[in-house]
């Protein structure tokens, strides 16, 4: 999977937008960003990354911010098909 492939997955789910953030760092939200050839994934809060990860692919990656958005019981009573 790939960001556009999560990115459409989340929103057919109905993964609240301001639930994650792809590309930024965005307080209050699970991440996924690109930095010096590494993905990282974690939740930001109050300038901390918290349960970071870092993943040498893209897929790998998708597939934690993922897992971590579907495990997030707030998430989940946002989304369809839950």
């Amino acid at each position: 999977m790939n960001i556009q492939e999560l990115s459409a997955l989340l929103q057919s789910k109905g993964v609240p937008a301001d639930a994650y953030s792809i590309g930024s760092d965005s307080n209050e939200s699970y991440c996924l960003l690109l930095e010096q050839g590494s993905w990282h994934v974690y939740y930001s809060e109050r300038g901390n990354r918290n349960e970071e990860r870092v993943y040498t692919s893209e897929a790998d990656a998708c597939q934690a911010l993922l897992d971590m958005l579907l495990r997030d019981r707030t998430v989940q009573s946002y989304m369809r098909d839950n």
